[in-house]
């Protein structure tokens, strides 16, 4: 795990620390269903799909990805999946490498689940000696956390946003292919349905949300903005990526 540490600061950092206890190691990585008491998910190739709170969605999904310039996703090969669960929380890890043009990426990600929240959180660096900004590694193409929801979750819904610059502000949200961008996000909070309040804070980047349209179904993508200033999404020899999303659920309210 040393090989993963890297220069990162606040409680970004904190998070590479892991208790090993109770874990198990080398399992496969087929899809397989977590619970953490109303809260559950699918879990594939270290990405979660269908994040449901009782029997809503409130998440499409929550990765990690590799993209190459036209913007299709770089296919990593089998990765290495160590699990511990509880009847009221799981924590997974997961890793493996992926080879998107020029540049060979290394990633790992770590995920914890409970009632009260899910923390997704990724790191990433270059093999093979590669230097340089990850933009010019990756020849146009981008790395980052991508978070899925669906229409109904967002869509003609109040949502509260914080910017990385420190305003915040309360809007409505239109139909996703009426979207353009809202951007440089740092925490996005919403009810999905009454009595219920899904936040979401970001790290490691600033963040941008897009409506999107593909297979005839409407969703909302948050994903790193590009050419984002932030230090950490650099990537140099001796450096990870690095980039966190913490959810909160709680009762509306709650989280103010």
């Amino acid at each position: 795990m040393n090989q993963w540490i890297a220069e990162t600061a606040g409680n970004i950092a904190g998070n590479m620390a892991v208790d090993i206890a109770g874990w198990e190691g080398h399992l496969s990585s087929r899809p397989r269903q977590l619970q953490a008491g109303p809260l559950s998910a699918e879990l594939a190739d270290g990405c979660l799909r269908s994040v449901r709170y009782g029997s809503l969605e409130i998440l499409r999904s929550v990765a990690f990805a590799v993209r190459d310039e036209q913007g299709d996703r770089c296919v990593h090969g089998s990765g290495e999946l160590s699990l511990r669960e509880k009847d009221d929380r799981f924590e997974v890890l997961y890793e493996t490498a992926v080879d998107c043009g020029a540049l060979r990426l290394a990633w790992r990600v770590r995920i914890a689940g409970s009632a009260r929240g899910l923390g997704f959180t990724a790191w990433a660096r270059a093999l093979d000696g590669m230097e340089g900004g990850l933009q010019r590694g990756l020849r146009g193409g981008c790395a980052g956390l991508e978070i899925v929801y669906p229409r109904n979750a967002l869509a003609g819904r109040s949502v509260h946003v914080e910017h990385a610059d420190g305003s915040a502000q309360c809007t409505v949200l239109p139909e996703p292919d009426a979207l353009l961008r809202v951007s440089q996000l740092s925490a996005i909070t919403h009810e999905p349905a009454p009595g219920l309040q899904v936040g979401c804070r970001l790290e490691g980047a600033e963040f941008e949300m897009v409506g999107q349209c593909c297979g005839g179904k409407s969703f909302f993508r948050l994903q790193p903005r590009a050419q984002s200033p932030s230090h950490s999404y650099l990537l140099t020899r001796g450096r990870a990526l690095v980039q966190m999303a913490s959810f909160s659920f709680a009762a509306p309210g709650a989280m103010q």
